[in-house]
C-alpha cells in the first residue's frame, strides 16, 4: 500500500515536470518570434539600395538656322492653246488666190488675207441688193407723198377733225418702211458676204494645217484646216492643292518659265486656276501666260518655278526634326523635352518655321516615347556645334 502511494506522488511529480517544460517550450517559441519581428521590422527602416540610374539616351541633334525665306515651288508644265480655230470660210465658192502664210507651220499677221474666194456672184448680190434697197425707198417716198395729200385735203374738208389713220395712208406707209429697212439689211448682208470672200483674222497666228488650194471649191462652214492665236497661248501646270495652299492664293503671282527642249527661259504670270481636280491625279491646274508668246509652240514642255510669299525671318531646320505635325523635341540642360513649333512652309527634307528657343539643338534621330524627361547622350556634339 505504501509502494502504490510512493509511485503515485512521483507519477504527479513527473507529470507536472512535463507540463512546465511544455508551457516553457510555448513561451520560448513565442519570445522567438518576438525577436525576429523586431528583427525584420528594424531591418525595414535601413536605407534601401538605389536604384540603378537609367542609361543616356544617345542622340544627334541640329541647330536650326535663322533664314529670311520666300516659297518657291517648282512646276512641270505644258505650252498649250485653249483651242484650235477652224480654217473655214464662211460663204462658199471657188478659191482664186491663195497666200503663201496657209501653209502648215506659216505665221500670218492680224489681218492679213489668206485665201480668196472668186467674190462675181457676191458682187451681183451686191448690186442687186442696192437696186432693192432704191426700189423700196422710191415706194416710201411715193407713199409718204400720197399721205401729204391726203392730209392737205382732209385739213380743207374736215378742219376740225382728226384725220384717221386709214385716210393718213398709215398701214401703207408702216409696210413701205419696213420693206426699206428689209432692203437695208439685204444689201447689209450682201456687203458682209462679199467681204467674206477674202478670208482673214483679227489675230497674229500660226497655221497647224491647210487643204487650201487655188482653184479649189470651197462650201460654208466646211473645215479646211486650223490655225491658232499666238497670242492666246499659255503653259498649263499641274499642281498639288497642298503645294497650291503654300502659295497662299496663285492668281496674279510670277513664274520662271524654263523651256525643256531649248533652254529658253521667260518670265510668266498665273492668269487662272483650274476650276476642278483631275479625277485621275487628283491635281489643280494652273494657267500661266508667257511674256512673250510668239517664241512658243504648242506641245513645248517648261519647268515652271512659282514664286511664293515672303516669310520673313524664321528658322530652317531638317525635316526629321518633327516629332509630330507642329512638335519637335530638343536637349535642354542636358535633357530631352518635347516643345511645339510653328511650321511656316515644307519642302524636301527641310522645314521652315518661326523661330523658338531650341536650347541645345533639336533631335534629328528617332527617340523612344519614355525617353522625355531623360538625360542625352548627344552623339554629334562637335559637329552639331559648327
Amino acid at each position: 500500500m505504501q509502494t502504490s502511494t510512493q509511485n503515485d506522488a512521483q507519477d504527479a511529480d513527473k507529470n507536472g515536470w512535463i507540463g512546465w517544460l511544455q508551457i516553457g517550450a510555448i513561451i520560448a517559441v513565442i519570445v522567438l518570434a518576438m525577436i525576429l519581428t523586431t528583427l525584420l521590422s528594424t531591418g525595414s527602416d535601413a536605407p534601401r539600395q538605389a536604384a540603378p540610374e537609367r542609361p543616356a539616351t544617345p542622340v544627334e541633334i541640329a541647330r536650326p538656322q535663322p533664314a529670311d525665306h520666300q516659297i518657291e515651288i517648282t512646276l512641270t508644265g505644258t505650252v498649250t492653246t485653249p483651242s484650235d480655230i477652224s480654217l473655214s470660210p464662211q460663204v462658199g465658192g471657188r478659191v482664186i488666190a491663195v497666200s503663201d502664210a496657209v501653209r502648215a507651220g506659216a505665221r500670218f499677221e492680224a489681218d492679213e488675207v489668206l485665201f480668196e474666194i472668186d467674190p462675181r456672184d457676191y458682187q451681183v448680190a451686191l448690186t442687186r441688193a442696192q437696186a432693192g434697197l432704191a426700189d423700196a425707198q422710191s415706194a416710201l417716198d411715193q407713199l409718204n407723198a400720197e399721205a401729204e395729200i391726203n392730209r392737205e385735203e382732209w385739213r380743207r374738208e374736215y378742219p376740225n377733225r382728226e384725220i384717221t389713220p386709214l385716210a393718213a395712208r398709215e398701214p401703207q406707209l408702216a409696210a413701205a418702211r419696213a420693206a426699206v429697212e428689209a432692203a437695208r439689211a439685204d444689201l447689209a448682208q450682201a456687203r458682209l458676204n462679199l467681204e467674206r470672200t477674202r478670208i482673214s483674222y483679227p489675230f497674229s497666228g500660226r497655221v497647224i494645217d491647210s487643204e487650201i488650194v487655188t482653184g479649189q471649191l470651197v462650201s460654208a462652214g466646211q473645215q479646211y484646216g486650223s490655225v491658232y492665236d499666238i497670242e492666246s497661248l499659255e503653259v498649263v501646270a499641274p499642281i498639288a492643292p497642298s503645294e497650291l495652299a503654300r502659295l497662299d492664293g496663285a492668281v496674279g503671282r510670277q513664274a520662271r518659265l524654263t523651256l525643256t527642249e531649248t533652254g529658253q527661259t521667260l518670265s510668266g504670270e498665273i492668269v487662272r486656276e483650274g476650276a476642278s481636280l483631275d479625277a485621275r491625279t487628283r491635281f489643280i491646274d494652273l494657267f500661266i501666260a508667257p511674256e512673250a508668246p510668239g517664241t512658243l509652240r504648242p506641245g513645248q514642255f517648261a519647268d515652271v518655278q512659282v514664286t511664293g510669299p515672303d516669310l520673313n525671318a524664321g528658322l530652317v531646320m531638317p525635316g526629321s526634326a518633327l516629332a509630330g505635325l507642329d512638335q519637335v523635341r530638343v536637349v535642354r540642360n542636358g535633357e530631352i523635352e518635347q516643345q511645339e513649333v510653328e511650321v511656316l512652309d515644307r519642302w524636301g527634307d527641310t522645314v521652315f518655321v518661326a523661330p523658338f528657343d531650341y536650347a541645345q539643338g533639336v533631335i534629328v534621330t528617332p527617340v523612344p516615347e519614355n525617353a522625355l524627361g531623360r538625360r542625352a547622350n548627344i552623339l554629334n556634339e562637335d559637329e552639331a556645334r559648327q
